[in-house]
Protein backbone atom coordinates (compact mmCIF):
# COMPACT_ATOMS: atom_id res chain seq x y z
CA UNK A 1 0.00 0.00 0.00
CA UNK A 2 1.25 3.09 -0.63
CA UNK A 3 0.86 5.87 2.34
CA UNK A 4 -2.29 8.18 2.43
CA UNK A 5 -2.21 11.42 1.77
CA UNK A 6 -4.52 13.61 4.28
CA UNK A 7 -6.33 14.95 1.64
CA UNK A 8 -8.20 11.70 0.61
CA UNK A 9 -9.29 11.54 4.07
CA UNK A 10 -13.26 10.26 3.61
CA UNK A 11 -11.75 7.65 0.80
CA UNK A 12 -9.12 6.29 3.50
CA UNK A 13 -11.61 5.55 5.67
CA UNK A 14 -13.81 3.62 3.77
CA UNK A 15 -10.47 1.84 2.90
CA UNK A 16 -9.53 1.61 6.24
CA UNK A 17 -12.89 -0.20 7.11
CA UNK A 18 -12.95 -2.26 4.21
CA UNK A 19 -9.62 -3.46 4.95
CA UNK A 20 -10.56 -3.88 9.26
CA UNK A 21 -13.42 -5.96 8.20
CA UNK A 22 -11.55 -8.34 5.97
CA UNK A 23 -9.14 -8.29 8.67
CA UNK A 24 -11.25 -9.35 11.51
CA UNK A 25 -13.39 -11.33 9.68
CA UNK A 26 -10.37 -13.30 8.68
CA UNK A 27 -9.45 -13.07 12.42
CA UNK A 28 -11.54 -15.70 13.34
CA UNK A 29 -10.54 -18.38 11.05
CA UNK A 30 -7.34 -17.26 12.31
CA UNK A 31 -5.20 -14.23 12.12
CA UNK A 32 -2.66 -13.17 9.72
CA UNK A 33 -2.80 -16.05 6.90
CA UNK A 34 -3.72 -19.09 9.52
CA UNK A 35 -1.12 -18.20 11.84
CA UNK A 36 -3.41 -18.67 14.71
CA UNK A 37 -2.20 -20.71 17.72
CA UNK A 38 -0.05 -22.23 15.38
CA UNK A 39 3.13 -20.45 15.49
CA UNK A 40 5.46 -21.78 12.61
CA UNK A 41 2.09 -21.81 9.84
CA UNK A 42 1.34 -25.14 7.84
CA UNK A 43 3.80 -25.01 4.93
CA UNK A 44 2.10 -24.85 1.62
CA UNK A 45 -1.28 -23.30 2.10
CA UNK A 46 -4.07 -24.01 0.32
CA UNK A 47 -3.25 -21.95 -2.79
CA UNK A 48 0.39 -23.95 -2.49
CA UNK A 49 0.44 -24.67 -6.22
CA UNK A 50 -0.35 -21.15 -7.46
CA UNK A 51 1.95 -19.90 -5.21
CA UNK A 52 4.74 -22.06 -6.33
CA UNK A 53 4.18 -20.78 -9.72
CA UNK A 54 3.90 -16.89 -8.83
CA UNK A 55 7.34 -17.77 -6.50
CA UNK A 56 9.29 -19.15 -9.38
CA UNK A 57 8.05 -16.05 -11.44
CA UNK A 58 8.87 -13.49 -8.70
CA UNK A 59 12.04 -15.27 -8.42
CA UNK A 60 13.21 -14.85 -11.62
CA UNK A 61 12.40 -11.35 -11.42
CA UNK A 62 14.65 -10.85 -8.26
CA UNK A 63 17.60 -13.05 -10.57
CA UNK A 64 17.39 -9.64 -13.09
CA UNK A 65 16.55 -6.86 -10.98
CA UNK A 66 18.06 -8.09 -7.22
CA UNK A 67 18.03 -4.24 -6.15
CA UNK A 68 14.63 -3.90 -6.25
CA UNK A 69 12.85 -3.85 -3.01
CA UNK A 70 9.37 -3.70 -4.22
CA UNK A 71 9.76 -7.46 -6.51
CA UNK A 72 11.34 -8.84 -3.18
CA UNK A 73 8.22 -7.25 -0.84
CA UNK A 74 6.33 -9.31 -3.37
CA UNK A 75 8.21 -12.59 -3.57
CA UNK A 76 8.21 -12.28 0.47
CA UNK A 77 4.35 -11.77 0.08
CA UNK A 78 4.19 -14.86 -1.86
CA UNK A 79 5.70 -17.11 0.96
CA UNK A 80 3.97 -15.62 3.80
CA UNK A 81 0.52 -16.60 1.43
CA UNK A 82 2.17 -19.52 1.17
CA UNK A 83 2.75 -19.89 4.94
CA UNK A 84 6.33 -20.29 4.77
CA UNK A 85 6.93 -17.67 7.27
CA UNK A 86 11.04 -18.44 7.28
CA UNK A 87 10.76 -17.63 3.83
CA UNK A 88 8.61 -14.61 4.24
CA UNK A 89 11.36 -13.54 6.88
CA UNK A 90 14.38 -14.20 4.86
CA UNK A 91 13.28 -12.33 1.64
CA UNK A 92 11.46 -9.50 3.47
CA UNK A 93 14.95 -9.00 5.33
CA UNK A 94 16.35 -8.38 1.74
CA UNK A 95 13.73 -6.21 1.14
CA UNK A 96 14.50 -4.21 4.36
CA UNK A 97 18.12 -3.98 3.11
CA UNK A 98 17.08 -1.95 0.29
CA UNK A 99 13.92 0.08 1.94
CA UNK A 100 14.45 0.36 5.62
CA UNK A 101 11.65 2.75 6.52
CA UNK A 102 8.83 0.99 3.99
CA UNK A 103 6.12 0.68 7.07
CA UNK A 104 4.36 -1.89 4.94
CA UNK A 105 7.50 -4.10 4.76
CA UNK A 106 8.31 -3.60 8.46
CA UNK A 107 4.42 -4.51 9.48
CA UNK A 108 4.63 -7.78 7.20
CA UNK A 109 8.27 -8.67 8.64
CA UNK A 110 6.20 -8.54 12.08
CA UNK A 111 3.51 -10.30 10.88
CA UNK A 112 5.50 -13.01 9.65
CA UNK A 113 7.80 -13.06 13.15
CA UNK A 114 4.27 -13.34 15.03
CA UNK A 115 3.28 -16.55 12.93
CA UNK A 116 7.24 -17.81 13.82
CA UNK A 117 6.10 -17.29 17.35
CA UNK A 118 8.20 -14.53 17.98
CA UNK A 119 6.15 -11.91 19.26
CA UNK A 120 8.84 -9.62 20.97
CA UNK A 121 10.40 -9.29 17.05
CA UNK A 122 6.85 -8.75 15.83
CA UNK A 123 6.37 -5.92 18.23
CA UNK A 124 9.48 -4.43 17.56
CA UNK A 125 8.65 -4.84 13.56
CA UNK A 126 5.24 -2.69 14.58
CA UNK A 127 6.79 -0.07 16.37
CA UNK A 128 10.02 0.89 14.16
CA UNK A 129 6.71 0.64 11.12
CA UNK A 130 4.67 3.53 13.17
CA UNK A 131 7.96 5.27 13.76
CA UNK A 132 8.49 5.20 9.45
CA UNK A 133 4.79 6.30 9.32
CA UNK A 134 2.85 7.10 12.48
CA UNK A 135 -0.08 6.92 10.57
CA UNK A 136 0.05 3.50 9.59
CA UNK A 137 -3.00 1.99 10.41
CA UNK A 138 -1.96 -1.60 9.38
CA UNK A 139 0.73 -1.65 12.34
CA UNK A 140 -1.33 -0.67 15.16
CA UNK A 141 -4.08 -2.89 14.38
CA UNK A 142 -1.35 -6.16 14.09
CA UNK A 143 -0.02 -4.91 17.41
CA UNK A 144 -3.22 -4.62 18.80
CA UNK A 145 -3.83 -8.23 17.84
CA UNK A 146 -0.48 -9.58 19.17
CA UNK A 147 -0.96 -7.64 22.26
CA UNK A 148 -4.19 -8.76 23.43
CA UNK A 149 -4.32 -12.66 21.40
CA UNK A 150 -0.65 -13.46 21.92
CA UNK A 151 0.73 -12.24 24.50
CA UNK A 152 -2.48 -11.69 26.45
CA UNK A 153 -1.45 -8.63 27.88
CA UNK A 154 -4.87 -6.80 29.07
CA UNK A 155 -3.15 -3.46 29.43
CA UNK A 156 -0.81 -3.03 26.14
CA UNK A 157 -3.68 -4.60 24.32
CA UNK A 158 -6.14 -1.77 26.47
CA UNK A 159 -3.43 1.21 25.47
CA UNK A 160 -3.71 0.20 21.52
CA UNK A 161 -6.92 -0.46 21.35
CA UNK A 162 -8.16 2.74 23.11
CA UNK A 163 -5.65 4.76 20.13
CA UNK A 164 -7.29 2.43 17.41
CA UNK A 165 -10.84 3.57 19.10
CA UNK A 166 -9.76 7.12 18.87
CA UNK A 167 -8.21 7.18 15.26
CA UNK A 168 -10.74 5.06 13.73
CA UNK A 169 -13.96 5.16 15.05
CA UNK A 170 -15.29 3.83 12.09
CA UNK A 171 -14.15 0.27 12.15
CA UNK A 172 -16.59 -2.46 12.95
CA UNK A 173 -16.66 -4.72 15.15
CA UNK A 174 -13.83 -3.35 17.34
CA UNK A 175 -16.28 -4.54 19.78
CA UNK A 176 -15.11 -8.31 19.86
CA UNK A 177 -11.58 -7.27 20.45
CA UNK A 178 -12.61 -4.72 23.40
CA UNK A 179 -14.63 -7.88 24.74
CA UNK A 180 -11.70 -10.10 24.30
CA UNK A 181 -9.45 -7.29 26.00
CA UNK A 182 -11.89 -7.04 29.23
CA UNK A 183 -12.18 -10.88 29.72
CA UNK A 184 -8.18 -10.87 30.10
CA UNK A 185 -8.59 -8.82 33.54
CA UNK A 186 -8.38 -10.31 36.45
CA UNK A 187 -11.94 -10.59 38.12
CA UNK A 188 -12.60 -7.59 40.57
Amino acid sequence: MRPMETSKKSSVAQSVVMLLVGALVGFGAGYFVGGGGRPGGAGAGPAGGAQGDRIAELTRSVDRDPENPEILMDLGNAYYDREDWDQAVKTYEKARRKAPKNPNLLSDLGAAHRNRGEFDLAVAFFQKAREANPDHWQSLLNWLLVEAYDRRDARAAQRLFDEVKQRYPEIPQLDKIQEHITSLRPAA
